[in-house]
């Protein structure tokens, strides 16, 4: 009997000494998982309020509830314009000036043309002077003769050849055909009272060019002129070719 209570007294003795070595191990694992735990605390609870709001977004219809904002604006907006297009004749408008203040009211002064400042005059083209009415200026009548070739000055060009000696005379189309490409003028050459008439290429003026109310003379290319082009005020040219040779000036 003895000893059977001695078995039972040593192995309770047995698991009260393994019960205090579980005991102690628990402790030590309990306050590392407790401070786990309260560090891990925070992050899990928005984990969780996350999980919570997206399950509540992916449970609601989102193209319904933005087709029923989308009406329900459109219904508001027609219902204001419907609003302001009824009432707009019924509701009376009053304009009040803030500061009901009366323009002063300026004497108005009559200013002749001669006691206005200079300024403001009226402008006179003509110098003030006084003339007489009764007295007149008659002048004598100017007759401008026709222009017309001088068939006199072709006929006595004389030309042998490309070369033509004399001065010649040009005044007219019919007489600019006489002009051909290399010609030679030992003389003079008159061009007048023609319009875009073009000089031909090659020619050579072994004396002066006159332009007498030539409009808009061309140059169909090289050319030679020993002395000098006079120009009348008249008369204008186009320009001059780079491999022209001129012996003297252009002189207006």
């Amino acid at each position: 009997m003895f000893k059977a209570l001695k078995i039972k007294f040593a192995a309770r003795r047995v698991e009260r000494k393994k019960n205090s070595r579980r005991s102690n191990s628990h402790s030590k694992a309990s306050f590392w998982t407790r401070m786990w735990n309260v560090c891990c605390a925070p992050f899990r609870a928005i984990g969780r309020a996350c999980r919570r709001v997206w399950l509540w977004i992916s449970g609601l219809n989102l193209i319904g509830l933005v087709n029923t904002t989308l009406l329900s604006a459109i219904i508001v907006l027609f219902s204001m314009l419907i609003i302001d297009v009824v009432k707009s004749n019924k509701t009376p408008l009053v304009i009040v000036a803030k500061n009901d203040i009366s323009a002063p009211v300026r004497p108005q002064i009559t200013v002749s043309n001669q006691s206005a400042p200079r300024n403001i005059r009226n402008r006179e083209n003509t110098l003030p002077l006084r003339r007489d009415a009764q007295r007149q200026f008659v002048g004598e009548p100017i007759n401008v003769a026709r222009v017309q070739p001088d068939r006199v000055a072709i006929k006595q060009t004389a030309r042998r050849g490309k070369t033509m000696y004399g001065d010649v005379i040009i005044d007219s189309r019919g007489a600019a055909t006489m002009l051909k490409a290399g010609d030679v003028i030992k003389g003079n050459l008159y061009l007048q009272h023609m319009r875009k008439y073009t000089l031909p290429r090659g020619i050579r003026v072994e004396g002066n060019m006159f332009l007498r109310n030539m409009g808009m003379l061309q140059f169909g290319g090289e050319f030679t002129v020993t002395g000098n082009i006079y120009v009348t005020p008249t008369s204008s040219f186009g320009p001059i070719p780079g491999t022209a040779r001129l012996g003297g000036q252009v002189i207006i």
